[in-house]
């Protein structure tokens, strides 16, 4: 990711939303959608679709659906990710997204955002408890 990353960031979101909009009306990407995600997310879109292929994403969300988080991963490492918040826990966000700047997300965040677009995420209804759990369990990796 080469230049001003305050200017990068968006443009890619705009990139990814665009694509992803487009496949909610059309069922499907086009070959310039592709080329443009691979252009800007380059591995990380890589990633993001074997996530997509062989490893579950959940949606977990209280009864009234105002909280949600999503877990990306197998059953051995496992990843919290916020809708709407580009942040995750991985080693790979820490270090390339916001060390050295030199991507703009993990393919935690970007399997997630995928996920939800195609169709491809479970859902589960959990109680407060268990959501105020999710959060303790993210603020743990944040303190670190």
């Amino acid at each position: 990711m080469d230049g001003n990353p305050s200017i990068i960031v968006p443009v890619a979101f705009d990139i990814l939303r665009d694509a992803v909009d487009y496949y909610k009306i059309n069922q499907g990407f086009t070959e310039d959608h592709l080329e443009s995600l691979h252009d800007v997310f380059g591995n990380i879109f890589i990633g993001a679709a074997e996530l997509l292929e062989h490893h579950k994403i959940t949606q977990y969300r209280t009864d009234d659906g105002i909280r949600k988080v999503y877990k990306v991963g197998n059953k051995k490492e496992q990843f919290t990710i916020y809708e709407n918040i580009n942040f995750c826990h991985c080693p790979v966000f820490r270090y390339q997204v916001l060390e050295l700047q030199n991507c703009v997300t993990c393919k935690h965040v970007l399997a997630m955002i995928l996920g939800d677009a195609l169709g491809k995420v479970s859902k589960e209804t959990v109680t407060g408890s268990q959501m105020v759990d999710f959060l303790d369990e993210q603020l743990n990796y944040i303190v670190e």
